[in-house]
């Protein structure tokens, strides 16, 4: 179970390049000049915390962790020119690089500050050279450089086709949801289906981990070799009108199913769903699954738009007979009804087809 969920083909090619460049830097660091080639060890870290699965992330990570390493020699030097360290200096000087790591811009690179400032104080102070702080900013520098060349030159991983699995899975969320929602509405009344009402927190997971894997498709496609491909730059382009359309589609979901929520069982709001208006809406979120899912397997979606606007159509019609009677059996219908063709403005906006230029035969 754990190493399914764990390892993969991307994850052992990171794997691999971490050891070859570590492998590579700890080769290189004996034959650097003057007093580095004394503090080998350095290399092998830089090299591995440059490693990272995107290049991108890498390159960020890399600058981060080694401003860190120099902001950390910064405050033993300023503390080394006033004199030998003793225990009061080294404690202020290390509170300073707690406080300086404090600062979100140095990511990961923030660890560093303190560690190095009271590496440096220690061993520079001890010996009352800067032998240890030149061949550990060096060093890591040097690290740092093999590890991103392994990984921009050795299959740099671009995360397309984890981008096009999270949103295939958050299309599948919302379809549940809707045809969830729709069953109930033609059950027994109060229906028993009652597993969509607490959904919302699984429908804003599925909407940050398709954010996540898309902003991730991004960052591994730049400055990738790989990635030089109109149809790969048009990958990440769908991939963020896609994720546009599922935000707007899972919020007016929750908002629906929330209002639904009220309706049917006593809460808050005093809120009715006439009997007269289940069986359209019920028909209505049932085409606009549909056009969900014809859009999640690649189907050709004109027909399942047009059978979805006339549903919506039968249901507002059936909204617009209930006025005169009671606000509360209307209200629901209403506030359903606009989130409905909010979503499905939001499906015919990214899948309506575009019309041929007067160019094309």
């Amino acid at each position: 179970m754990w190493a399914k969920s764990t390892v993969n083909g991307q994850r052992v090619l990171l794997a691999i390049k971490a050891a070859l460049a570590v492998g590579i830097a700890w080769f290189l660091a004996p034959h650097m000049p003057g007093v580095t080639e004394k503090y080998p060890y350095y290399a092998p870290l830089g090299a591995l915390v440059s490693m990272y699965p995107t290049f991108m992330g890498s390159v960020r990570t890399s600058f981060q962790t080694l401003l860190g390493v120099l902001l950390g020699i910064a405050v033993a030097a300023g503390v080394l020119l006033l004199g030998d360290p003793n225990i009061l200096t080294i404690s202020l000087a290390v509170g300073l690089g707690v406080l300086l790591s404090s600062s979100p811009r140095l990511g990961p690179g923030r660890e560093y500050v303190p560690v190095a400032t009271l590496m440096v104080l220690i061993i520079d102070g001890h010996t009352g050279v800067d032998a240890f702080s030149l061949g550990y900013a060096v060093q890591m520098g040097m690290g740092v450089l093999v590890g991103l060349t392994v990984n921009v030159t050795i299959f740099p991983p671009l995360k397309l086709e984890d981008a096009r699995v999270g949103i295939s899975r958050g299309r599948r969320v919302l379809v549940d949801q809707l045809e969830d929602v729709a069953a109930a509405l033609v059950e027994q009344w109060p229906p028993e289906r009652d597993a969509w009402a607490a959904t919302g927190h699984i429908l804003e997971n599925s909407v940050g981990e398709i954010r996540a894997a898309v902003y991730e498709a991004k960052e591994s496609h730049q400055a990738n070799p790989r990635g030089l491909l109109k149809s790969r730059h048009r990958v990440v382009s769908e991939g963020f009108e896609d994720l546009a359309v599922l935000e707007i589609v899972t919020f007016h979901i929750r908002d629906l199913s929330e209002v639904l929520v009220a309706a049917i069982w006593e809460g808050s709001l005093d809120l009715a769903l006439d009997v007269e208006l289940r069986e359209p809406l019920s028909g209505c979120l049932k085409a606009t699954a549909k056009v969900v899912r014809d859009w999640d397997e690649n189907h050709e979606t004109v027909e399942a738009l047009a059978a979805a606007q006339e549903s919506m159509g039968v249901f507002t019609a059936a909204v617009a007979a209930r006025e005169g009677y009671d606000v509360p059996s209307l209200a629901p219908g209403v506030a359903v009804a606009l989130d409905l063709q909010r979503i499905l403005a939001a499906l015919q906006h990214r899948l309506a087809p575009v019309a041929p230029s007067e160019t094309e035969v």
